[in-house]
């Protein structure tokens, strides 16, 4: 098989162009059937995956997505992240986000090296897609990282409650999203969203330790049921 074509460099990582072979060829499909990988999308992973299936993927989705692969800067592949697009016109100009990654590989490097891949599809969808709006739910559990996405600019904007069963699991999301104006006052202010890992390194350090997330999660949890209570006793 051979080494993807790199579409965009990065300091830690680079960002391929997956193909048909590679869907079909690689440990692409394997990432979903590891519970250490899945255990906060959802559903997936509730069904195991094979590399037919995810060559079927590839091949409905490639058309409606921005899908490129994450490779370490020793050409080792170690996740996914994506730009999906409600149709292939989108006046709205908006897309979601998502990103799927292999922590075992270069575990002390896998949180800058995600939020790197972050940073560099992000700038891409507003740079050469002109995207206005890009957006993204999470399990209530993946505070800590999407922490880290606010410094990419993205805002956290509302929790939704039972987003997802799993099993027997009930569990809130947050909704998150960076608009193109916060991505703009980003770059003036540093030129870009991923200026090196040194300074991302201590702008995370940086970061408040009650994050607005937790802020307004607990906020939703203890006055949005007590106002609830009383409206649904009227």
């Amino acid at each position: 098989m051979k080494d993807l074509e790199i579409f965009i460099p990065g300091e830690t990582i680079d960002l391929c162009i997956p193909t048909q072979e590679f869907a079909r060829e690689s440990n692409w499909y394997s990432w979903f059937n590891n519970p250490d990988i899945t255990r906060y999308l959802g559903e997936r992973g509730n069904y195991q995956n094979t590399p037919e299936k995810q060559e079927k993927f590839f091949l409905a989705e490639k058309d409606k997505r921005l899908i490129l692969i994450i490779s370490t800067k020793k050409k080792i592949y170690k996740g996914v992240v994506s730009l999906s697009f409600s149709d292939k016109s989108n006046k709205q100009k908006t897309c979601n986000i998502a990103i799927v990654t292999d922590f075992s590989i270069e575990p002390e490097n896998s949180p800058y090296a995600s939020l790197e891949a972050i940073a560099r599809i992000t700038e891409h969808g507003f740079k050469k897609l002109s995207m206005k709006r890009i957006s993204d739910v999470a399990h209530i559990k993946l505070g800590n990282w999407q922490q880290r996405m606010e410094l990419l600019g993205y805002r956290v904007e509302g929790v939704y409650r039972d987003e997802s069963i799993r099993s027997s699991e009930k569990f809130n999301a947050m909704s998150i999203a960076c608009l193109y104006d916060d991505y703009l006052s980003i770059i003036e202010n540093r030129g870009s969203l991923w200026d090196s890992l040194e300074k991302m390194k201590k702008r995370i350090k940086q970061l408040p330790k009650i994050s607005y997330r937790d802020q307004l999660s607990n906020f939703c949890d203890s006055k949005g049921s007590e106002y609830y209570k009383k409206i649904f006793n009227l």
